[in-house]
């Protein structure tokens, strides 16, 4: 049986490169506008590379020293939760970001 993905059910999907101070920004304001619900780090290939609670400003740290490939940080924010996923990537950090509806990702 296939199934057929109708694009306006998918969630708005937005990316961006980001260079330090823009970094910086962000953090700042996820920490200082959000309840942040969860940090992930990414290992390589399909591996976490921990599990330790980690702060965003932690995690980003390990971004930028190449401990890690990737971040996510699963965040709630004008009555939408939010996934941005930080990856390293030659030109800079690249910024996917996600919107999720409050019911369809689950509140906490």
């Amino acid at each position: 049986m296939s199934t057929t993905l109708d694009a306006e059910s998918l969630p708005s999907l937005q990316q961006a490169v980001l260079d330090a101070a823009t970094l910086a920004r962000l953090v700042s304001d996820i920490q200082g506008l959000t309840v942040v619900d969860e940090v992930l780090l990414k290992g390589g290939g399909a591996s976490m590379a921990s599990t330790q609670r980690r702060t965003l400003a932690e995690a980003v740290d390990a971004l930028q020293r190449g401990q890690v490939l990737g971040v996510q940080v699963r965040y709630r924010y004008q009555g939408q939760a939010w996934w941005d996923t930080l990856l390293r990537a030659p030109e800079g950090i690249r910024l996917v970001r996600i919107a999720h509806a409050l019911e369809a990702a689950g509140t906490r």
